[in-house]
């Protein structure tokens, strides 16, 4: 869950630097990388330093057992607690942020990536080897120094059935200067 929630990260900074529109221009289902390059033609996000802050709203795996339930017992105890992190964006990350985003090695295919007016909606899948293949949908609004959205994740799980979780992430620019971190 930990590296679908890291995986939004990205996929924010890449929807901040969007002109806007719907990126999937030939309409298969699935923005490629040349097709986010169109939409990103105009990269405004800003280097430099970024916070992320991220809040657990929902948790939910139904048929989990109850040495499970108890663990997410424990875990919705701490909802509305954020996690937050910084990492630095250097210039030429935020100039190819959909290269970053949308390379070979990359466990995610985005399906829906269309940004106007501030306002944001990206759709992806992500299955990391073996695991089970999760959809996450991120929706907000962005500009080039924050994001603000909100990320629904679901899913099966083998032997467990379906699973959901929902979060607030923000993001916003700190500083020009990454400090020990660039």
């Amino acid at each position: 869950m930990k590296k679908l929630i890291l995986a939004a990260a990205p996929i924010a900074m890449l929807a901040a630097c969007s002109g806007g529109g719907d990126a999937d221009a030939d309409g298969d289902g699935e923005v490629s990388a040349d097709e986010a390059a169109e939409v990103a033609e105009d990269v405004n996000v800003r280097p430099g330093m970024w916070e992320t802050t991220f809040e657990i709203t929902e948790l939910d795996i139904p048929n989990a057992p109850p040495e499970m339930q108890s663990m997410l017992g424990a875990m919705r105890q701490q909802m509305g607690q954020g996690m937050s992190d910084t990492s630095c964006l250097t210039q030429e990350e935020a100039d190819n942020m959909q290269e970053s985003m949308f390379n070979d090695d990359d466990d995610c295919t985005v399906s829906d990536f269309n940004m106007s007016g501030g306002n944001m909606r990206v759709v992806a899948t992500c299955q990391e080897g073996d695991g089970p293949a999760m959809t996450m949908t991120m929706d907000g609004t962005y500009t080039e120094t924050t994001n603000d959205m909100t990320v629904t994740a679901e899913g099966e799980i083998p032997d467990l059935g379906p699973m959901r979780f929902s979060g607030n992430m923000t993001r916003r620019h700190v500083s020009d200067d990454c400090g020990a971190e660039g």
